[in-house]
């Protein structure tokens, strides 16, 4: 059973979704995966914001080929600038970073490996993919602060099948998500079971 996780930034969907990668052999894929290899394309001047890194502007490039993409997202300009294009793209065809990741789910399926989707963050993206038969996760987590763009406040619990509030360890995570899995497992071997 495919799953999607919907849930603000530095909540713990990734921590989640390699959960579900490295435990249960899902498969990650994300919407902003084709968003961040079209920044990397137009690779844009990014300024370190004066955080303190040993840069004072770099190429996207540069910066995420050094800091990785998690870090990168941190640094000067970065997350403003993937909010944007994401954003100039969602207004031309607000589907365009879902049909990919549909795909992907599809060709995975077909070799019998579940997808989890790590980064639902739009109504659209909510449809799509429960009209494709995934199950949705909202986690949240209490004290992260709120970042102030549509992709951080669009969705809430109530999109979602489940509802996690991430305020522990990770290991309280992971035991969530089992109790989640087993749940979600249950159904779809119910599901199946009367289709035969």
């Amino acid at each position: 059973m495919n799953i999607g996780i919907i849930g603000r930034a530095r909540v713990g969907k990734d921590t989640a979704g390699k959960w579900l990668v490295d435990e249960r052999g899902y498969r990650r894929v994300a919407f902003a995966d084709a968003l961040k290899a079209a920044a990397l394309k137009s690779d844009p001047v990014i300024d370190d914001g004066n955080v303190g890194y040993s840069f004072s502007a770099m190429r996207l490039s540069e910066v995420v080929g050094g800091y990785g993409w998690e870090r990168a997202k941190e640094i000067g300009d970065t997350r403003r600038i993937l909010q944007e294009l994401g954003s100039a793209m969602r207004a031309v065809d607000p589907d365009i970073w879902i049909r990919p990741v549909l795909a992907k789910a599809i060709a995975a399926n077909d070799a019998g490996v579940p997808v989890v989707v790590t980064d639902v963050r739009y109504p659209n993206e909510v449809d799509s993919l429960k009209r494709a038969g995934f199950r949705l996760i909202y986690i949240e987590r209490p004290g992260v602060p709120q970042l102030n763009h549509e992709s951080e406040n669009s969705l809430t619990g109530s999109d979602a099948d489940y509802h996690i509030v991430n305020d522990g360890a990770i290991s309280s995570l992971h035991t969530t998500l089992e109790a989640i899995w087993e749940d979600i497992h249950a159904l779809e071997s119910a599901r199946q079971a009367l289709r035969h």
